[in-house]
């Protein structure tokens, strides 16, 4: 089934191991039916990204640009909204 998920969460700094700023989706095994790296199209508070959400600690997360957090205007501990559409549709096999 192709991936079409929206939702709200707070931006988190410092996650993984590279230290970035981070959008974290819960249940993300449900909803993308897999626990690895799945590549995505996002929409961030409306900018356009294509990226990939990364198993971190039972959940994925979705790294965040310093370049979409300006052009968002947000930083870590703010709300964005994620919509998010599949990038390849073998990615989730």
């Amino acid at each position: 089934m192709p991936l079409d998920h929206s939702f709200i969460t707070i931006l988190l700094g410092d996650m993984g191991p590279h230290r970035w700023t981070c959008a974290i989706l819960d249940d993300s095994t449900a909803i993308l039916g897999t626990g690895k790296a799945v590549k995505v199209q996002a929409l961030i508070d409306g900018v356009a990204v294509t990226t990939s959400l990364l198993p971190y600690r039972g959940r994925h997360l979705l790294p965040v640009k310093q370049a979409i957090l300006d052009a968002i205007d947000k930083k870590p501990g703010d709300t964005v909204t994620v919509s998010l559409r599949d990038a390849e549709v073998s990615t989730r096999a």
